[in-house]
């Protein structure tokens, strides 16, 4: 009987047991969803606030004062010509090489000695206690670009985007133009208007200068059609060129290719740079003063090179 008690006590105290535990893995469940609650909500606050810090911040920097003179005198063929900013910049492209495993680029700060080690072609490199012979040949680039843009920033046309679809295409090219006219959004009297219903855009042109300007310090305009409000995108209207496009063919006068150290694969790269590097300052192994030394060991690399 005694032991028939004990019995049942004992299937009592595990029950209980089991029954404590569950209470306290669903308490710690329901906890750890509260948090995971809060802290989606934490995320959700620091996301609009980064937008709204990032929509209304503006960077203040000092520009540095620079020394110009008077270049040339010309008479223009045209007036407008005063009408826009204009600015031209060139473009070169980067030139891609995808140095393989077991290769290295290494650059010298002379022309002459990276030549020179081209020359000698193979050289007895001591990488820690065994010596590899490694080929220096020219870096096999391939064709690059470069060409010219000018731009042209007009001081009385803007571009209007995001125009809804609301009119058929001459009633709204005069809606935009009484829309435009109006000085007490800030617009003057329109020359003409552009308009393309089907990219919802237009190229508003005004009379007199200014007037783009006194605009385009907001980012949208508005426009009334059947007595409702539409927000229109603003924006400068930009021409752009290209012109003296060219392909050359790119050359690397300093650079050098490594190849020959596909054993090496397992030995950490920064070692073998430096080893290589001592290597290369020695005049006695035709070398010179180093600038850089890029090992490709373990996986593929890409790397480029600038005009």
């Amino acid at each position: 009987m005694a032991a028939g008690e004990d019995k049942a006590k004992q299937v009592l105290k595990e029950d209980w047991q089991d029954e404590f535990m569950k209470d306290e893995h669903e308490k710690l469940i329901s906890e750890i969803a509260k948090e995971n609650i809060q802290l989606q909500l934490e995320i959700q606050k620091l996301e609009a606030e980064l937008r709204e810090d990032t929509s209304t911040s503006q960077i203040k920097e000092d520009i540095p004062e620079t020394k110009i003179k008077f270049s040339s005198l010309e008479n223009p063929e045209d007036s407008s010509r005063f009408l826009n900013i204009s600015c031209s910049f060139q473009v070169s492209s980067q030139v891609l090489y995808e140095l393989q495993k077991g290769e290295a680029l290494i650059t010298f700060e002379e022309e002459e000695v990276a030549q020179n080690v081209i020359r000698m072609r193979t050289h007895h490199v001591q990488i820690k206690d065994i010596t590899v012979p490694i080929t220096a040949r020219p870096v096999p680039l391939r064709s690059g670009v470069k060409f010219q843009v000018h731009a042209d920033v007009s001081k009385v046309k803007i571009r209007a985007a995001e125009i809804p679809d609301e009119l058929p295409e001459n009633q709204m090219r005069d809606k935009l133009a009484l829309s435009f006219s109006k000085s007490r959004n800030g617009g003057g009297e329109v020359e003409s208007v552009e308009y393309d219903k089907q990219a919802g855009s237009a190229v508003i042109t005004f009379v007199e200068t200014g007037v783009a300007e006194k605009i385009l310090k907001n980012k949208d305009y508005p426009l009334y059609i059947n007595k409702n409000c539409h927000r229109v995108v603003v924006s400068p209207h930009i021409e752009t060129h290209l012109k003296k496009f060219q392909v050359f063919s790119g050359i690397s006068k300093r650079t050098v290719l490594l190849t020959g150290m596909e054993d090496l694969r397992m030995m950490d790269e920064e070692t073998v740079e430096d080893l290589v590097n001592v290597h290369f300052q020695r005049e006695k192994n035709g070398g010179g003063e180093v600038e850089v030394v890029k090992c490709s060991l373990s996986q593929p690399l890409l790397t480029y090179f600038q005009e």
